[in-house]
């Protein structure tokens, strides 16, 4: 019977927790659940644990009825760093050995300070003189190990393996993605991973500094769903509700364009509150489906001789509904959710519950990478010397009066040496100490980093041409001509209409190629909607009064990508000329 162990995973918002076989061939799952985390508990993997977070574990432990004294914990930080090696192709309890003869060309940080683990990603060469093995190496700083151990501790449990979240999900997946190139997205509260598997192998991994807190945060603030207060609430109504708005006109905006006769109409869309609340939602997920997009196209990039078969999202996100939709509308290819694993009943083990939530706290106890403190590695290695120690005692004592001979005739030479030593040590102690003031340093620029991408990438989402408005009314004042008269003018974020008029068709045309010369639309989408003679009945006097309809250059838009999307090409000044008399002349 396999030994059972308790794998969490600590997020920002909530704790989640399994009770599994550890490092079994049958995957069982027999009890999981969530508690919340507290706030600021954990900073980037980092963990600063409070008596009253152990107390609700231990309680939670208890109300579950999980007696495992085993525990394994599985992180996700960017403070971990991972490469992609190659080493020749040895004995499998070698490998260890070439990772840390060569850890220094990897890593050209100071290794003391970090623990080493490695996964193997498979062989290459054709045969068997020519193969190499590929890893994926990964350093992780002891001090966020420390964390993790002092909560065993108070939770009175032994630490068996602390993973990446990285391979416990691939432990999950790699017998469902056997075939083809799969890429699976876990999407978290602060973070999301996305990961390349490709016949089984794990080929690629990036983070992206996104989740969906904000999108929570948005169903917090509104009313739209009923008075929500906590984060697992909102959570359970992104799961269960559409809180997001789908890409194209809302109902309102349907209704007006269904009940318009045209763009003259002047009508206004009156967005309910609930088609704002899901707005706001949409927008909270956008930083979040952009920073996918880029990771993918930048994996299409480096791998366009292999084309991605399936995308599947996983994590707490993917059971919100209509995620995957408008990841798949924003990327342009199909998104489906993991809903099941080759050779793991899911469906059985989480029949009330959304897997997703647990992918990387039931795998983690498969195949775990091992990372360990320095106390538990020197522990195991004086296990191993005692356990030697009584077949090595007679060739012990026979080299004791060999070593005492030897001993005095180098003690002199080895006390020099000694002291040479020592004094470098002393400096290079009071070098490491010098530096520690960095730390804080570097850690506080990631973080300002991270926020100013984070409002970078929403202020691009909200960027539009109105914001441009007062300098297209100036340009329009400048260069149209005295005789004009503008009746109305109406804009939005993609174009402007403008009833105008003028005493004769040729002014009209005229006017429609000056339009055409504004640096703010594009020459090509300045087109003429409506025209009509209009003759005062008491004067006698006839006046041309024409519409004009125009887009704006899309913000962040070359000409070229404008072409693209449009469908057009350049034309000359005096094609526009001909073009505008013609089509006036036409009306």
């Amino acid at each position: 019977m396999a030994a059972r162990a308790i794998s969490i995973e600590i997020g920002y918002s909530l704790t989640r927790v399994c009770e599994v076989d550890y490092k079994s061939k049958a995957h069982k799952i027999y009890k999981s659940f969530t508690i919340p985390t507290n706030e600021g508990m954990i900073n980037d993997g980092v963990l600063t644990i409070s008596p009253e977070y152990v107390e609700n574990l231990k309680s939670a432990l208890s109300a579950n009825r999980i007696k495992a004294k085993q525990v394994v914990f599985t992180i996700t930080s960017s403070r971990i760093a991972s490469r992609e090696v190659v080493i020749p192709f040895v004995k499998e309890n070698r490998i260890a050995d070439v990772v840390n003869a060569n850890a220094t060309d990897y890593f050209p940080v100071d290794l003391s300070q970090y623990q080493l683990a490695y996964s193997i990603l498979g062989t290459i060469g054709d045969n068997k003189s020519s193969q190499q093995y590929k890893l994926l190496v990964m350093a992780v700083p002891s001090a966020l190990l420390s964390g993790y151990y002092d909560l065993a501790q108070a939770l009175k449990l032994e630490v068996v393996a602390i993973d990446y979240a990285g391979n416990s999900i691939f432990q999950v997946v790699k017998e469902e993605c056997a075939q083809g190139t799969n890429l699976i997205i876990k999407i978290d509260e602060r973070a999301s991973l996305v990961m390349a598997v490709q016949d089984s192998v794990l080929t690629f991994t990036r983070n992206v500094s996104y989740g969906v807190d904000e999108a929570i945060e948005a169903v917090m603030e509104t009313l739209t769903w009923g008075d929500i207060s906590t984060v697992e609430q909102a959570i359970r109504v992104l799961q269960r509700n559409e809180c997001i708005a789908e890409v194209g006109p809302s109902q309102a905006e349907q209704e007006v364009q269904d009940g318009s006769e045209g763009a003259d109409s002047g009508a206004v869309p009156v967005k309910s509150a609930r088609e704002k609340a899901m707005d706001e939602v949409r927008a909270a997920f956008m930083p979040l489906v952009g920073g996918i997009g880029r990771v993918i196209d930048y994996y299409m990039s480096r791998n366009t001789n292999t084309p991605i078969d399936r995308i599947m999202i996983t994590g707490l996100g993917a059971d919100f509904m209509g995620l995957d939709e408008l990841i798949s509308a924003e990327i342009n290819m199909p998104v489906e959710v993991l809903k099941e694993a080759a050779g793991w009943n899911l469906t059985r083990n989480f029949k009330n519950e959304c897997f997703g939530e647990y992918i990387a706290c039931v795998g983690a106890a498969v195949a775990p990478l091992g990372f360990k403190k320095d106390t538990d590695k020197k522990g195991k290695d004086k296990s191993k010397g005692d356990s030697k120690s009584a077949n090595g005692a007679v060739l012990a004592y026979s080299l004791l009066v060999i070593g005492l001979v030897a001993g005095v005739a180098f003690a002199a030479v080895s006390l020099i040496r000694y002291m040479g030593v020592q004094k470098i040590n002393m400096e290079l102690k009071a070098q490491a100490d010098d530096l520690e003031d960095i730390i804080p340093i570097y850690n506080e620029y990631v973080a300002t980093k991270a926020e100013y991408t984070k409002v970078s990438a929403m202020y691009e989402a909200t960027e539009n041409r109105n914001e441009g408005l007062e300098e297209f009314l100036e340009e329009l004042e400048e260069n149209l001509p005295s005789s004009v008269s503008v009746v109305s003018l109406t804009s939005n974020a993609d174009g402007v209409s403008i009833s105008m008029d003028v005493d004769t068709k040729e002014e009209a045309a005229a006017t429609v190629q000056k339009l055409r010369t504004f640096h703010s639309l594009i020459p090509q989408m300045v087109t003429v909607a409506a025209l009509r003679e209009e003759e005062d009945q008491e004067t006698g006097v006839v006046t041309i009064n024409f519409t004009v309809t125009a887009s704006y250059w899309p913000v962040g838009y070359s000409p070229e990508e404008i072409a693209d999307e449009y469908g057009i090409e350049a034309q000359d000044d005096t094609a526009d000329t001909d073009d505008a008399v013609d089509s006036v002349t036409a009306e």
